[in-house]
């Protein structure tokens, strides 16, 4: 059971428990023509992990293309912080504040006209959905946007993006010279959640599918105690303390991303061929035959990505 929220004029309402949230196709509650008639638009979810924000993050661009001249809003910190309060603890991402994720999702993004403190209305979020029997292979975004009254043409290009600032860029672009050089590179994610799923050698081979290139490795283990300890030319990322932005850049970048699955790595899926492999909570959402066998799938239902290569 997941706990069904309404936002509306600044308030948090809890309206019941509901076995998954969204609507049928068939339901008759859709977005109110007046909503889309003020052309006023808030990008919102009610769970804030980076994989939780990234996959809307095309959406500010696709709300722009159907309707130019709308305003396209997007939460900041203060206005989570106070919706959520310490309920954004039970999202905990490391040493990330969750609040500030829709920041690293969407600064510099040139079609969210600005970041709101508050928004007195309704908020249409991640429950605004249209429900389908092939829910794995239909991102959030999308299924969002056809509730939202768009046609399938008008959505199509939902993949993740990000859009960096000059001083991001020759940031990352020094880093990268002074690392490798002109060197080829890949990046290797390992987060907390490497290897709980008991199937990283699909991971170890995809890996050694490029035998001549360099390494950004980021890993909550060195990497000369983990399975991958075969690699030499490697740089650890998380040494260097990089923002979330930061480490994006070099994901980017990087010829190709492979790792378990992450919400950075289905975030760089737009610009760099990203391989990834679900952890546990794979099987809990697609049941224990699914152990021990290749993924294929997102770990989550709601956070498919098309750009991505499921391992």
């Amino acid at each position: 059971m997941a706990l069904f929220f309404r936002i509306t004029n600044n308030r948090l309402t809890p309206a019941g428990d509901t076995p998954r949230l969204g609507f049928n196709k068939t339901h008759p509650s859709y977005i109110p023509d007046d909503y889309l008639k003020q052309q006023e638009f808030v990008v919102m979810r009610t769970c804030h992990g980076i994989g939780d924000w990234c996959i809307m993050s095309a959406m500010p661009r696709l709300l722009k293309e159907k309707y130019p001249n709308c305003k396209v809003y997007v939460p900041s910190s203060t206005m989570l912080k106070n919706l959520f309060g310490n309920m954004l603890n039970n999202w905990g991402y490391g040493t990330f504040d969750c609040s500030q994720m829709p920041h690293h999702i969407f600064d510099n993004n040139p079609y969210v006209d600005k970041f709101i403190d508050d928004y007195y209305g309704e908020v249409f979020h991640d429950h605004y959905k249209i429900y389908n029997e092939d829910i794995d292979k239909i991102p959030l975004v999308e299924q969002m946007l056809n509730f939202w009254q768009f046609k399938e043409k008008e959505h199509s290009d939902s993949a993740p993006e990000i859009y960096f600032s000059k001083e991001e860029e020759q940031f990352g672009d020094k880093l990268i010279k002074q690392n490798f050089g002109s060197k080829t590179f890949g990046y290797i994610g390992a987060s907390s959640t490497y290897g709980t799923s008991g199937d990283t050698t699909l991971i170890i081979e995809k890996i050694k599918e490029h035998p001549n290139i360099c390494w950004f490795y980021y890993g909550e283990q060195p990497i000369e105690e983990t399975d991958l300890n075969f690699l030499k030319n490697t740089i650890s990322v998380k040494k260097m303390n990089l923002t979330i932005r930061q480490q994006m850049y070099l994901k980017c970048k990087s010829k190709v991303n492979i790792g378990n699955e992450t919400g950075m790595a289905l975030w760089a899926s737009r610009y760099s061929p990203s391989y990834v492999l679900g952890h546990k909570f794979y099987v809990k959402v697609h049941g224990p035959e699914a152990e021990g066998k290749p993924r294929k799938r997102p770990f989550q239902q709601g956070n498919y990505v098309k750009t991505a290569h499921y391992l």
